[in-house]
């Protein structure tokens, strides 16, 4: 008996170093039990950090992260959430070096569900802002706030997260399909791309006080414009001039913005109660 105990200890000493036979029984005395499985993986004799790897390398092709329910930006229908799955690698491990001999261990799953839910969603439809400019302009200059209003159209505003128009609707050049038409520059209106889409900032700006929810970001023009009154306005120009606000309530808002025959409209849906301020 104290031969074995010895030769043990003197195993588990050299370990590595030892011939093929003594690393095999070293195995036997310290990995994992014979014909346990995980699912259906053979996990006997494997060492803890040999475990480890594989329980890693199954994590990876097994879990997923959690995806927010959201809006199909044309339709506005609601895309529904998709809950992930997590694999506590530690736990595994842990069931596996300790389980008995056969003995088959399961992966332990774990759903992730995400913060923004279908539920969530569909209970946004309380109008908390409305806000119209009548449509003015050339065709270009018309077509210009098509677009700009297409981008923020059907735009979920999570609580305590900043709305950037430049970042929503992005950089405006020929290659996206703006044209020319006018904006004010300066004292001065002249030809330019992208003109007319501060007409679609404004009926955002307008909306968005409306909805009582915080202005981060606002510069008016340095002309009034033709479509609302001076200092009602919000002008933007890419990339340094923005209109920026904060949902500051509890609950998402949805940002809704088109072309409605003759005008501009953009309004805002949420939850009545909603916005404690």
């Amino acid at each position: 008996m104290r031969r074995i105990i010895a030769m043990t200890v003197l195993i588990s000493t050299l370990g590595v170093g030892l011939p093929l036979v003594y690393r095999t029984i070293h195995r036997r005395f310290f990995g994992v039990r014979s014909e346990v499985y995980l699912e259906e993986q053979i996990m006997e004799y494997y060492y803890e950090d040999e475990v480890r790897v594989i329980v890693e390398q199954i994590a990876r092709t097994k879990m997923r992260p959690p995806i927010n329910a959201s809006l199909h930006k044309v339709t506005g229908e609601i895309i529904p959430h998709e809950n992930g799955l997590y694999l506590d690698v530690d736990a595994v491990v842990n069931s596996v070096v300790t389980a008995p001999a056969k003995s088959r261990v399961a992966l332990q799953r774990i759903e992730v569900v995400p913060s923004l839910r279908t539920e969530h969603l569909m209970e946004l439809t309380d109008l908390l802002g409305d806000f119209f400019t009548p449509l003015l302009g050339s065709p270009g200059r018309v077509e210009n706030i098509r677009l700009s209003l297409a981008a923020i159209n059907n735009t979920v505003v999570l609580p305590g997260e900043v709305f950037s128009f430049n970042e929503v609707v992005g950089e405006r050049t020929v290659e996206r399909g703006y044209r020319n038409a006018p904006i004010i520059l300066g004292e001065a209106v002249v030809p330019g791309v992208g003109g007319g889409i501060c007409q679609s900032s404004t009926t955002l700006y307008n909306a968005v006080r409306e909805a009582k929810m915080e202005i981060v970001e606002r510069r008016i023009h340095s002309i009034a414009p033709s479509y609302i009154k001076h200092g009602l306005d919000a002008t933007v120009a890419w990339p340094y001039t923005d209109f920026k606000f904060m949902n500051d309530s509890d609950t998402p808002v949805i940002v809704k913005a088109e072309i409605q025959g003759w005008r501009v409209r953009v309004w805002i849906l949420g939850k009545d109660g909603g916005g404690e301020k």
